[in-house]
């Protein structure tokens, strides 16, 4: 199975403003994400991730997207487990619950500590970012942590509307 992880970013690097705002990025990229959730049917995100989108967006979030396997990850055991989603507690048991529904690829949208998670374990086997002329100061990186160092290897990248670059990366292990 591939896992692939993808993120909409501004020029720096950047997910989120600090408090988690995406009001940055044009709506193309949500429906970017909808467009890879309805090619992989699943996606993977962190706990926090999950509870700032529904906090900041409760008209239009993660709700909104048809997929049945949308799966939360999370160490924090008192997390009640929404309906529609499945909770793990780790990002090997949700790519086994994605390997045993059959599926061919898992994608990992983030947030940036579970994207770190995700490739400090070696678990990612592409990259996919669209890169959006933005610059922010001060935000939400889309890799926490300083211990990463990987090489990665550009697959394609591609001219998308309103300026954005969509490029897609093999991790080198």
């Amino acid at each position: 199975m591939k896992v692939v992880l993808s993120a909409s970013v501004s020029l720096n690097g950047m997910i989120a403003r600090e408090d988690g705002q995406e009001d940055w990025l044009p709506k193309d990229g949500w429906d970017d994400f909808v467009s890879e959730v309805d090619t992989f049917q699943n996606f993977i995100m962190g706990r926090e991730t999950y509870e700032l989108v529904m906090k900041l967006y409760p008209d239009h979030n993660f709700d909104d997207v048809e997929c049945g396997n949308k799966i939360i990850v999370t160490g924090n055991p008192d997390f009640q487990t929404p309906d529609g989603y499945t909770v793990v507690r780790s990002p090997e048991e949700a790519l086994d619950i994605v390997r045993n529904l059959g599926i061919d690829t898992a994608l990992v949208i983030g947030g940036g500590k579970l994207n770190s998670q995700f490739l400090s374990r070696e678990l990612i086997d592409e990259v996919w970012l669209t890169y959006n002329p933005h610059i922010l100061g001060k935000g939400r990186p889309v890799f926490v942590g300083n211990d990463l160092d990987l090489s990665l290897t550009l697959i394609s990248s591609e001219l998308r509307n309103l300026g954005r670059i969509h490029s897609k990366y093999s991790v080198n292990k």
